[in-house]
């Protein structure tokens, strides 16, 4: 044994006397002397010796507290997919805030692009989802996302990666998105309740509605969920989670409803006064900012929501009471002139009343220009219209929703007799009647048309239906 060690190959050994004085050995760091690999298994020590070993490194390891979960990411890399107007608005308030974009459209917007920090245009599908974005964010039209989402070459993305769309109705999206993406694939359901004019000078306060519809359940994709909700947040955005199906329930009357009035008093073609003392300028506000957006997506609201149709009845219903209160109300006058009396017991007090209200009324009436009491009494119509659906103040309010809940208001405070007063005094009141009845019905019959044209289109494969010397969609 002793011979054995004395001839040992291993370099750097102690003679044989000093080895006998020392018990034990002196402990020797592996880092200063190396054991050559070559070295036989007598000269290695054994591995529950070892300070560095695996078995010391598992007592620590189960001694040591679990790392926290890392932050959430800073910034994203966002795919901007449909980058028209209101793509390029959000690309905006995205990029301040360090995220990168990447964007893509049918027109070439590279220029825009350009002028955008930490932004660029792909003119290809297939680059910018080889780029492999944290978030792809569907920004296209209602009536065009379905096809849109099509054309997306989804097998070039990451399996893990994010879909978001903004769309004004929720169901829709919904549903093409868990119908056409694959199962790994998270999707947020979002509704940012402003646009390039109404969130101009900041979000701050403004409405953004959002259903975190499937996200995977690892730190990663939660936090990249919590990263991108967060940009809305930093921007001082009132964030309201709710359902897809809650959001177009209430969205039928706070949008449909909006848009809906906003283009009827427009096809009325009504003159503002710049004097008007009566506060009823907000209503031309309103149909500046209906008529500012296309009749696109004034229809993906009525095709794509299916609360709109039953809310299209409702306001014709409505508007049909009015008129039969106010016939019925101008008949008990009349016939009280007449024979005295109303021949109705329960009209009489009403009939007698709105007569020495117009009896009054006409004559503070006489100076006020033609054009500001039509107005007026539109306005007021409207606001009869709106009382009998019995709208509500919601959560999600659009600033044109808010406008016509003030006139609701503001109606509530005015008499029926003034409302008569106003029908008897104008001239061509029963004229201002007839057009609004025109203008609510062509509406209406302008939106069921392209509905028409599309079953028509898909019954018959017809590429399409020429009306005033245009196809139409």
């Amino acid at each position: 044994m002793l011979s054995t060690l004395a001839s040992h190959p291993c370099t750097n050994r102690p003679s044989l006397p000093f080895l006998l004085r020392l018990s034990p050995p002196p402990f020797v760091p592996l880092s200063r002397h190396r054991l050559p690999l070559h070295s036989c298994h007598s000269c290695h020590a054994s591995p529950s010796s070892l300070p560095n070993s695996s078995a010391s490194l598992s007592l620590s390891q189960s001694n040591s507290k679990p790392h926290p979960p890392p932050p959430p990411p800073t910034t994203l890399k966002i795919a901007i997919i449909g980058f028209g107007n209101f793509g390029q608005f959000l690309a905006k308030y995205f990029s301040q805030q360090g995220h990168t974009i990447l964007a893509h459209s049918r027109t070439d917007y590279s220029s825009i692009a350009n002028s955008l920090d930490n932004t660029i245009f792909f003119k290809d599908p297939h680059d910018l989802c080889e780029s492999h974005p944290d978030v792809v964010l569907l920004c296209t039209s209602i009536l065009s996302a379905e096809k849109v989402l099509r054309s997306i070459p989804i097998q070039r993305l990451r399996r893990s990666t994010l879909f978001v769309d903004v769309l004004s109705v929720k169901e829709f999206p919904r549903s093409i998105f868990l119908e056409r993406l694959p199962p790994d694939f998270d999707i947020i359901c979002t509704h940012p309740m402003f646009g390039p004019e109404s969130g101009k000078y900041g979000w701050n306060g403004l409405p953004f509605v959002y259903e975190k519809v499937r996200i995977g359940d690892s730190h990663e994709r939660v936090s990249r969920c919590e990263a991108f909700l967060n940009i809305f947040k930093k921007e001082g955005c009132r964030m309201i989670d709710m359902s897809c199906k809650e959001h177009d329930e209430i969205a039928a009357e706070s949008q449909f409803l909006t848009h809906t009035v906003g283009r009827v008093l427009a096809e009325m073609r009504l003159k503002p006064n710049p004097d008007d003392s009566m506060g009823y300028d907000t209503l031309f506000q309103l149909i500046e900012n209906t008529c500012s957006d296309s009749f696109e997506l004034y229809y993906g609201l009525f095709m794509y929501n299916k609360n709109s149709t039953d809310l299209l009845d409702r306001i014709y219903a409505a508007y049909e009471e009015v008129k039969k209160d106010l016939r019925r109300m101008v008949q008990g006058i009349l016939r009280r002139q007449l024979f005295g009396t109303t021949g109705v017991g329960e009209l009489e007090d009403p009939a007698a009343r709105c007569e020495a209200f117009l009896e009054s009324f006409n004559k503070e009436m006489v100076d006020l220009d033609e054009n500001a009491t039509g107005v007026h009494f539109v306005a007021l119509t409207i606001g009869m219209i709106l009382a009998k659906l019995g709208l509500k103040p919601t959560s999600i309010a659009t600033k044109g929703y808010e406008t016509l809940l003030k006139l609701v208001e503001d109606i509530s405070s005015e008499s029926f007799d003034l409302y008569i007063a106003l029908f008897m005094h104008i001239k061509n009141s029963n004229e201002l009647l007839d057009q609004l009845d025109i203008s609510l019905a062509k509406v209406r019959t302008e939106l069921y048309g392209r509905l028409h044209d599309i079953l028509r289109r898909q019954l018959f494969d017809q590429p399409g239906i020429i009306s005033n010397g245009r196809t139409r969609m």
